[in-house]
């Protein structure tokens, strides 16, 4: 009887310390995954286009830098070749610079549409060569589903910049500037998110070290 006991406790044992290295095991990888960095082609860092999005915009901007068109699908794959999950992705990627709610709020018959363009422009924003900081995820856990998106947060001055100018423009025209805030919003390029209602996340605040989830290199 002492023998059955002990081997039943012997079993028992080394199922827990099974149990204790699988699960070493599992958060090792995770965190092997997690500061593996994410590539980017350095031609996808550059020549971003202003674009004045459409009704059906999906991230709901008003106007947008837009990257070359294959940068965003290259870090779409990434990550799904990472986590294996379904997710969705905007299309078109965009950088929102304004969004829709923001100029319809705030801007709509105090500032032209021309005069925000060429603000965009002379802030060098379509001549800036981006600087990612981060692959960044940011996810909600609600009662019956889960949100997440996974956003590349970019070192921009002239996005900062820009926004501050449209601040002072609104000001200079007579606008009401507690319609407007200029650091509501980071420069953030939507990648993919775990459903496809992109606009519930804006107007989106990153936090480099809350949100940050790889870095990212140049390939």
């Amino acid at each position: 009887m002492a023998l059955t006991r002990r081997s039943v406790l012997v079993r028992v044992v080394v199922g827990v310390a099974a149990l204790c290295l699988l699960g070493v095991l599992f958060v090792r990888s995770a965190q092997d995954a997690r500061e593996t960095p994410f590539g980017v082609e350095p031609q996808g860092l550059a020549q971003w286009s202003l674009a004045i999005g459409p009704d059906t915009d999906a991230l709901g901007s008003w106007l947008a830098l837009r990257p070359p068109p294959t940068m965003a699908s290259s870090l779409g794959r990434q990550i799904f070749a990472r986590g294996g999950e379904s997710v969705s992705y905007p299309s078109p990627a965009a950088l929102p610079l304004l969004l829709q709610t923001e100029y319809d709020g705030a801007l709509a018959g105090v500032l032209e549409p021309d005069m925000l363009v060429t603000l965009a422009r002379d802030a060098g924003l379509e001549s800036a060569t981006l600087e990612p900081v981060c692959m960044a995820y940011r996810r909600i856990s609600e009662p019956g589903a889960t949100r997440g998106l996974y956003f590349v947060l970019f070192d921009l001055p002239a996005f900062s910049a820009f926004r501050l100018q449209v601040s002072a423009a609104l000001a200079a025209a007579g606008g009401d500037t507690s319609t407007f805030d200029p650091r509501a919003l980071s420069p953030v390029l939507i990648v993919a998110g775990l459903d496809d209602n992109f606009r519930r996340w804006l107007p989106l605040r990153a936090n480099p070290d809350v949100d940050c989830l790889a870095p990212i290199e140049r390939q």
